[in-house]
């Protein structure tokens, strides 16, 4: 694994876990719905000043997405997703169910790489029609990043293709489907730089994934 990460910058890695598992991961992130469970994460973001507290927060989304979007098609660095909240760690389950996949990932890879067993960070994201992320590289977010998908009946149609730039040329690229159960591991000294691209599937279906860094 190593090896193929030194030489290509990335690998991936398809029914990483026994699928009940993985089928069970996925729908403990799905019940997920505490209010303090997710948030929008969006740039370029401006804090809208004539908009006050009291204004629902669908309405704020909405405006925020807006701009992203706006950005993102004049090719200007921007994303527009869902992620976990670490924040409200006591409000919902979120850290007991990073923790159980991290460990996993963990065991699973476990004298296979040479890193520390850090996780700087891990969370889910789900992405929902028109989200996406810019290209970009993780920088010095950990040595490794970890993408593992949970997207069930996913069609390529929906979109939402992971999209990695090996040789650092936006010509030369490699689109992975978000396809269930699938882990990938990027290496960032490669350097990996990487996109998503925008999800065009219906409102009941979400691109799923758990996401973070090793050291």
């Amino acid at each position: 694994m190593e090896a193929l990460l030194k030489k290509q910058g990335y690998v991936v890695v398809k029914n990483f876990l026994p699928f009940d598992e993985a089928v069970r991961l996925r729908n403990n992130i799905l019940h997920q719905n505490h209010h303090r469970a997710w948030c929008l994460l969006t740039t370029p973001y401006r804090p809208l000043q004539s908009v006050r507290d009291n204004i629902d927060k669908p309405i704020i989304d909405k405006l925020r997405h807006k701009l992203a979007l706006k950005a993102h098609r004049r090719k200007k660095f921007a994303f527009s997703f869902y992620r976990s909240v670490n924040k409200h760690e006591n409000s919902h389950q979120n850290k007991t169910i990073t923790h159980a996949f991290t460990n996993q990932l963990l065991s699973e890879i476990d004298g296979k790489l040479d890193i520390s067993g850090e996780i700087t960070d891990a969370f889910f994201a789900s992405f929902v029609n028109q989200q996406f992320i810019g290209y970009h590289s993780d920088g010095s977010a950990g040595k490794y990043a970890f993408i593992y998908q949970l997207s069930k009946g996913w069609q390529k149609k929906f979109g939402g293709q992971l999209v990695l730039y090996p040789k650092r040329i936006k010509f030369y690229k490699r689109s992975i489907e978000p396809s269930f159960n699938t882990l990938v591991l990027l290496k960032l000294d490669h350097p990996m730089y990487h996109s998503v691209n925008s999800v065009t599937s219906p409102k009941h279906r979400h691109r799923i994934t758990i996401s973070g860094w090793l050291k």
